[in-house]
């Protein structure tokens, strides 16, 4: 009975197994009597919120009435031997060893349990071994890294075991670590990828945690022995959608985003939910279950920075958190973000460009605002800004209008601009509430940039694009040049394609509504200068569109499409997709710290008076805004080549290398962008391939078809019933599916997110925020800006504190860290055994090299035909350069994740 009873606590959670109903309603198989310590103390609870209860004394003899087989089997030792296996875990320091070696003293126990991939044949049920102890003490593991081997032996397994399929990791340790692998030494290596944090089994429904080896399988495929683990790891990752989450929990559930505001503060702190309404849809986000704010009960309290509910595994690593803090928070923002805050506040602006050029050449002792901030003197303290790409070589080249409309096209937000395909723009705006629709831009205005063409020709010979903010912007002009320190117009800026193949903007729009319901609206007109002529409202009216556009670029292009558009894929995955999943596999590195960096967002730069509503022009109305234009986001055009087709970029061409002709061919985005995507989907189609030999294998995976039911209706559930979602019954809507979410994660953010500080850590070449509309003639206001027109530019520009706080942002945001993994790598060299798999991610990753090889050869001729791969600032497009590139601000590198 001694050897029963060391072995029951995976046991009855295997009984338990068996026995508990599926999903929602699992309740503890047994007692844990001891409260699991990690990080902070932790109440002792299931997973799902309900207490732990004594559970009956008689589960302590089910092994051996559940697997007698065994009981047999071990008395034969003839029959039997031991098995060693390494164990590799994050290295712990020496105050964790010796928290693992008192809760061993203590009787509280790490084991671990091997199961096969075959039933035993006389009890039909899944052969165990006997348990195996694992002890961090250095007398059985050592050091390699940042990392610990730990030999453990499998007592006693009988020679017909089979191949172990998965393994049972049970915990009663106070202090958690982090579970890398597992390796079968024994005979034919088995590995077994983990990268999981272990915790006290109470915060896992009082079950084992399972680790599957490393051969993906669909549900139909699964070895019998495993088919019921396989369910029963999902339904414990589901939780009930009740009760408060607690940090070394592994729950993945929704929730809308009613997490943004703090309303108990005061009113003004108050703001919409986001999600689960026709007026403002929103993706859903992961349910922490927090308390609700007493002045608004469908309002969640806000916590502070990195302080909410992560599925444990989703948090930062402690050397990502390092580096993350190294990168900014850390080196340059302990001692100045503190304070940061406070300068939003602090009205002064710059008085000269020279002044904004001195951040990078010295100190921030120039800077006069931040100067007063400190008590030490700042020469003890100097803080310098890199310089940004931008103005690296020369400091003037953002003002040319060609770099303003090459970076329509290789800049930060390079996935806006349109083929302009009629004359004049139309509104679809009601004119009563903003004006006539049709645009006051006219033939005249336009024909004598044409180079002899008419307009029409010029449309037809596709030389005529617009970046179009009216419609999107116009029903919030009224609100946010009211209510919010910020003043905006909806814009439409006209550009051409000179024969000289340059683009170059022409025409700008600025648009207010009518001051009266049936009233005309306010249109201004703005036209570029002749080259080498200097017009100051050209400037101000480029420098409205500008912000306007960085808004968009932050808001929409950045933070909706990519961070909040994927989250609800990540946690969908994890519920419906099992480990062993091809799909889970496959989809599994693209999500890499993605949910972790969502959480810190909301609770500090979307958040009410966080850094987005300080420094942005909308305010208040920022994530309202991204609400509208979630409305009218659709997933079939996210992938790229929908996407370009729909701005009238590209045009079907099945003979072209991926389906789509550019109408402009040097457009370094989308055309260092195709080549990417078009080696994810071959690299996609290959995997899928591998596993999905049918259609009918597609419609008949019911782990597939449960998670794409459940992120069609659930996690992006406000766009529910849509028919662009397709039905997912064919290997082609998987290929492209599947390649779709990886090119947002990876490709799509890497142009969105690395090229931040090149272009913004500048503030005049992308302000995020305008404080003054531009002046009309023959006013006070007007005759102040002709009295000094650079002075008036900055003042109407943000504030040195505004400024500041922004390029310390997008500085920290634009690092590639050193964890980072680039399109290509695995953080698991064993992530597979299938050598089809190897073979076809081998052949991914020759794709890559030749994707580089070509966006170095584009770049080559920037000073020739493809003048927009560098343009007047020198600053080569690199971002989609899908190699590792270094550390820091390196400007390219495509990580496979949004991790940052």
């Amino acid at each position: 009975m001694a050897a029963t009873s060391t072995r029951s606590g995976f046991i009855a959670a295997a009984a338990a197994t068996s026995a508990a109903p599926r999903g929602p309603t699992l309740q503890p198989a047994r007692s844990c009597p001891l409260p699991a310590r990690v990080g902070k103390r932790q109440p002792v609870g299931g997973q799902h919120g309900a207490s732990v209860s004594a559970a009956p004394r008689q589960l302590l003899t089910v092994r051996c009435q559940a697997f007698p087989s065994l009981t047999k089997q071990a008395a034969a030792k003839a029959d039997v031997e031991d098995w060693v296996a390494t164990v590799q875990v994050l290295k712990e320091g020496a105050f964790d060893v010796a928290s693992h070696a008192l809760s061993d003293l203590l009787g509280q126990k790490l084991k671990m349990v091997l199961v096969s991939s075959e039933l035993d044949p006389e009890t039909k049920k899944p052969k165990m071994s006997p348990e195996a102890d694992v002890n961090f003490n250095k007398k059985y593991s050592k050091d390699v890294g940042k990392d610990s081997w730990i030999k453990v032996l499998f007592p006693k397994v009988p020679k017909d075991f089979g191949k172990p399929g998965a393994v049972l990791v049970e915990s009663y340790h106070d202090n958690e670590f982090f579970l890398k692998s597992l390796t079968i030494e024994t005979g034919s290596p088995v590995q077994f990828p983990c990268h999981s944090w272990i915790t006290h089994c109470s915060h896992n429904s009082n079950r084992p945690r399972v680790f599957f080896a490393n051969q993906a399988f669909l549900p139909k495929d699964t070895p019998e022995a495993l088919r019921e683990l396989r369910g029963e790891d999902l339904s414990l990752l589901r939780g009930n959608g009740t009760g408060e989450r607690k940090n070394p929990e592994r729950i993945y559930d929704y929730d809308v985003y009613n997490d943004l505001g703090s309303p108990d503060k005061d009113i003004t702190h108050a703001r919409p939910t986001l999600g689960g309404s026709s007026e403002l849809p929103y993706p859903r986000r992961c349910r922490t279950g927090r308390k609700r704010c007493v002045s608004d009960p469908d309002a969640e309290e806000p916590v502070t920075f990195d302080d909410g509910y992560v599925p444990r595994d989703e948090r930062f690593s402690p050397w990502k958190m390092s580096l993350f803090l190294k990168a900014g928070v850390k080196s340059f923002g302990q001692q100045i973000l503190p304070t940061l805050r406070d300068l939003v506040d602090v009205g002064e602006h710059y008085d000269a460009f020279h002044e904004i050029h001195e951040l990078y050449e010295g100190s921030l002792r120039s800077v006069k605002t931040i100067k007063h901030m400190f008590k030490n003197p700042m020469s003890k303290s100097p803080v310098q800004f890199p310089p940004p790409g931008v103005v690296q070589a020369s400091k003037d080249a953002w003002l040319h209008d060609v770099e303003f409309g090459r970076q329509r096209l290789a800049g930060s937000n390079p996935l806006v601009i349109e083929l302009l395909k009629e004359f004049p723009p139309t509104s679809k705006l009601d004119p009563k509430e903003y004006g006539s629709q049709k645009s006051t831009i006219t033939h005249k205005d336009l024909e004598v940039y044409l180079e002899g063409l008419t307009v029409e020709e010029a449309i037809k010979s596709n030389r005529m694009y617009i970046l179009d903010y009216h419609d999107s912007i116009m029903p919030y002009v009224k609100k946010i040049n009211e209510e919010t320190k910020g003043k905006i117009y909806a814009s439409r800026t006209l550009f051409f394609l000179t024969r000289r193949g340059v683009i170059a903007p022409i025409v700008i729009e600025l648009s207010l509504p009518p001051t009266h319901r049936g009233g005309p609206g306010l249109n201004r007109v703005f036209k570029a200068p002749p080259p080498g002529i200097t017009m100051w409202t050209w400037r101000l009216a480029k420098a409205h569109v500008a912000a306007v556009d960085t808004g968009i670029h932050q808001l929409i292009s950045h933070w909706l499409r990519t961070h909040a558009c994927i989250e609800p894929f990540i946690i969908a995955t994890h519920r419906q997709l099992s480990t062993m999943h091809p799909v889970h596999v496959l989809l599994d590195p693209h999500f890499k710290d993605t949910m972790n960096i969502n959480a810190m967002a909301r609770t500090s730069l979307i958040d009410s008076f966080g850094i987005i509503e300080n420094g942005f022009t909308p305010g208040k109305y920022c994530m309202e805004i991204s609400s509208v234009f979630y409305k009218s986001w659709r997933f079939d055009e996210q992938a790229l080549p929908n996407d370009l087709l729909k701005r009238g970029m590209a045009v079907p061409d099945p003979k072209s290398k991926h389906g789509v002709k550019l109408v402009l061919e040097d457009y370094p985005f989308a055309k260092d962008g195709l080549d990417l995507w078009g080696a994810i989907k071959d690299w996609v189609s290959d995997y899928v391939g591998i596993y999905y030999k049918s259609d009918a294998d597609v419609e008949g995976d019911a782990e597939l078809q449960g998670w794409w039911r459940e992120i069609t209706e659930l996690g992006h559930g406000d766009h529910k019933g849509a028919k662009w979602w397709g039905e997912m019954k064919k290997v082609e809507e998987l290929v492209q599916a599947l390649t779709t979410i990886m090119w947002v994660a990876s490709g799509h953010h890497s142009a969105v997110n690395f090229g931040q500080y090149a272009y913004a850590g500048f503030m005049p070449n992308s302000p995020t925020i305008c404080q003054k509309l531009i002046p009309e003639r023959d006013t006070a206001e007007w005759e102040k800006f002709l009295s000094d027109p650079e002075k008036y530019y900055l003042n109407m520009v943000p504030t040195q504190g505004q400024a500041t706080l922004i390029m310390a942002t997008v500085e920290i945001l634009a690092q590639h860290l050193e964890d980072e993994q680039y399109l290509g790598e695995r953080g698991d060299p064993q992530w597979t055994s299938d050598p089809r798999a190897l073979e076809a991610s081998e052949k991914f990753s020759a794709a890559l090299s030749q994707v580089e090889h070509e966006v170095h050869d584009r770049n080559m001729q920037a000073t020739g035909p493809l003048f927009h791969r560098a343009g007047p600032a020198l600053l080569p497009y690199t971002l989609l350069s899908p190699l590792k590139g270094g550390v820091g601000l390196t400007f390219r590198g495509v990580p496979n994740s949004i991790s940052i």
